[in-house]
């Protein structure tokens, strides 16, 4: 056979190969996706050595349960979701129970910057639902593509809140700690938070394996 029958013979099986490693690969992206985990977060705040923490969700929000700070509540335990809007972002569930097994979407509230759970009616007004997804080495929590704008928050009964300090919310002084107003009234502070610790969220893969062992579109 002409070698130019050969090239001409090979083509399809090259483009089946190709098209076969791309449907893997958007495969295993999605399993990656998919793949439950819960969060720490590695702080000190008791002036003694950082701790590492389970992130926990309580009563509308995602606290930070350390042994100086017990905050009982029921372990993050997530998987990214695309959230169902016209934008379509990557969203962030979790249950939010053992049983029933029920699933809560994680926002951030736009007024508080507080990170939130609750059901899609929660999230709407303008709240923050994404995109969620992981650090380049896929150890860390991000939004918006940043790790690095977690803050751990302290609230009235001395307990620690995540938030999210995307806007300078925090870091920039509008904050309780540091940035209060002169003309706030005593009435009004007690609802904002005392202080803020910059933090980063990592993720624990539910089965114990690092997620940059799964092969997938990222590599």
């Amino acid at each position: 056979m002409p070698i130019g029958l050969l090239v001409l013979a090979g083509i399809p099986t090259t483009i089946g190969v190709c098209e076969a490693l791309s449907a893997q690969k958007k495969q295993n992206a999605a399993a990656k996706e998919k793949a439950k985990f819960h969060l720490t977060a590695t702080v000190s705040l008791d002036g003694r050595g950082p701790v590492e923490c389970w992130c926990v969700l309580r009563d509308g929000k995602l606290w930070i349960d350390h042994p100086g700070f017990p905050m009982p509540g029921h372990k993050f335990t997530g998987y990214y979701f695309t959230y169902p809007s016209e934008e379509k972002p990557l969203g962030l569930v979790s249950t939010i129970a053992d049983d029933p097994p029920m699933l809560n979407w994680i926002f951030v509230d736009k007024d508080s910057r507080a990170v939130r759970h609750g059901g899609r009616q929660d999230t709407l007004g303008g709240h923050k639902v994404g995109p969620w997804f992981w650090s380049e080495d896929e150890q860390w929590l991000t939004l918006e593509g940043d790790a690095l704008r977690f803050v751990a928050v302290q609230l009235d009964d001395r307990k620690w809140a995540v938030a999210w300090d995307g806007d300078g919310f925090f870091s920039q002084g509008r904050g309780y700690k540091g940035g209060s107003s002169e003309t706030e009234s005593e009435t009004e502070r007690p609802s904002r938070p005392r202080k803020w610790i910059s933090i980063m969220l990592r993720r624990r893969l539910q089965l114990g394996m690092e997620s940059r062992y799964v092969k997938g579109a990222n590599g």
